[in-house]
């Protein structure tokens, strides 16, 4: 880590005086807050946490790689979206998390920053115009990729008993993966 290296946390929440690690880390149950050095990257974490449908992650370059799983993604997800990157100064509380351009904090950090991003996915389709970000779109897939994320988001939905519930996430495979929801239902 460069010493004055900056860290975004994205959030919905505007009135944030500090981070507090308040998530799970993966595959535990210790606390922490994730953070990025990677400004393009904190974007996609300005979502709807009911359905919390991130499918991006970052080359070995540092661009952010986003794959659309169902056409239109990108704009049914962002579009009309808005919120806050807070933004803390590197210290000897951010360590390398488990995935590729995710840092963690595991004690409260001082907020030196925040930004207002008014509509993030004009923020993304910049950001990508700019070779920041690069986005894998739906109707360019193979139809041998189409089926392998079919086939993926059919067993998601069975192992989270989305068949089950009623809720926004279940709903939203409903709507935008019917050809996995029925595939599912025909499973059970």
């Amino acid at each position: 880590m460069q010493l004055n290296e900056i860290f975004y946390h994205a959030s919905n929440n505007g009135n944030l005086d500090e981070l507090l690690p308040l998530s799970i880390l993966h595959r535990s149950d210790e606390k922490v807050c994730y953070v990025t050095p990677i400004r393009e990257y904190a974007l996609f974490y300005l979502r709807d946490m009911a359905v919390n449908h991130v499918t991006c992650g970052v080359s070995s370059e540092g661009v952010v790689i986003y794959d659309e799983q169902f056409p239109n993604q990108l704009e049914k997800i962002y579009q009309g979206r808005s919120g806050y990157l807070y933004i803390c100064e590197s210290s000897d509380q951010v360590t390398v998390g488990h995935t590729k351009g995710v840092w963690v904090l595991r004690q409260p950090t001082k907020i030196s920053k925040v930004e207002y991003v008014k509509d993030v996915y004009n923020e993304i389709l910049n950001a990508e115009k700019h070779g920041r970000i690069e986005v894998n779109w739906y109707e360019f897939h193979s139809d041998e990729r189409k089926a392998e994320i079919t086939e993926m988001i059919k067993d998601y939905i069975i192992t989270s008993n989305f068949l089950l519930s009623d809720s926004p996430k279940s709903r939203f495979f409903v709507e935008n993966f019917p050809q996995a929801w029925e595939l599912a239902k025909e499973h059970n």
